[in-house]
């Protein structure tokens, strides 16, 4: 078994946690009017664009609770997509799911080479914006699973790390280096925060008892204000955290915008 398969401890002891950085963040939410639906206006009632902003960089990703269809919607999960900067190219989807109270999936979907509004369908008949991964120029993922361990400390292992999409624009090296740092450094940083995630949906989820549709669709966006600023800090902090690797290893030059998701998280880390 490779080691990146191997169950580990989800929390990183010298990493600040989401509480501690959200000393730091200020959360805005506005109503996302440039994804509004024009032919179904009564859709667009939940369309909202989160802002995760600082007081000292002017960098401010941008977050956005969305259906996530490839070929047809993926049930059961929650799913996001962040931009580091506004009609960046270069965003990242997040999916999440919490089965049985313990274990609770993280699929983080890279699209280094597309922005919003590639895949964005707002006319589609859903109060959330929806978004289509297969209208995406190249889809990269790492999906990561976080369970309770019987002490209760979280615990993490990655899967299904498939970096290909680019494989045409980079040379074989960094495809295996890219592929590496998401396995490793990547997935490592990204369930240290969403273990946090887990914990909110462990103990607030009404609807926890259930193994159908755990988490409701409108659960979310009506959590208190501080749950709520941590699971947008979270996607903030992940999604940049998948596109500076990707940025760095890989796209360089293609396109410089991964550059801001860079600065973010250089700034909070």
């Amino acid at each position: 078994m490779s080691y990146y398969n191997v169950t580990k401890p989800a929390k990183i002891l010298n990493l600040p946690s989401l509480k501690e950085l959200n000393d730091n963040i200020y959360l805005s939410r506005t109503q996302d009017n440039e994804y509004f639906s024009i032919k179904t206006p009564a859709n667009n009632t939940d369309r909202a664009v989160f802002t995760v902003g600082t007081s000292d960089i002017n960098i401010q990703p941008m977050v956005r609770k969305v259906n996530c269809v490839k070929g047809k919607r993926l049930l059961n999960y929650q799913s996001f997509v962040m931009e580091p900067k506004d009609k960046s190219m270069g965003i990242v989807v997040i999916m999440i799911k919490l089965e049985e109270q313990q274990t609770f999936f993280c699929n983080v979907r890279i699209l280094p080479l597309s922005t919003l509004s590639d895949i964005a369908e707002p006319e589609t008949d859903s109060q959330l914006l929806t978004v289509n991964l297969e209208k995406s120029k190249c889809v990269l993922k790492t999906d990561i699973t976080i369970t309770a361990s019987n002490t209760g400390e979280a615990l993490f292992s990655v899967h299904d790390v498939d970096v290909n999409g680019i494989s045409d624009l980079v040379t074989p090296d960094e495809i295996v280096e890219l592929k590496r740092e998401l396995e490793f450094q990547g997935a490592r940083l990204i369930a240290h925060y969403f273990q946090e995630v887990l914990e909110i949906i462990v103990n607030d989820n009404p609807s926890n008892t259930t193994k159908a549709s755990v988490i409701p669709d409108d659960y979310i966006l009506n959590l208190p204000p501080d749950a709520l600023k941590e699971i947008m800090s979270a996607n903030a902090i992940s999604g940049c955290i998948a596109l500076e690797i990707t940025g760095y290893n890989v796209i360089k030059n293609l396109n410089r915008d991964w550059t801001a998701a860079s600065n973010f998280i250089g700034y909070l880390l």
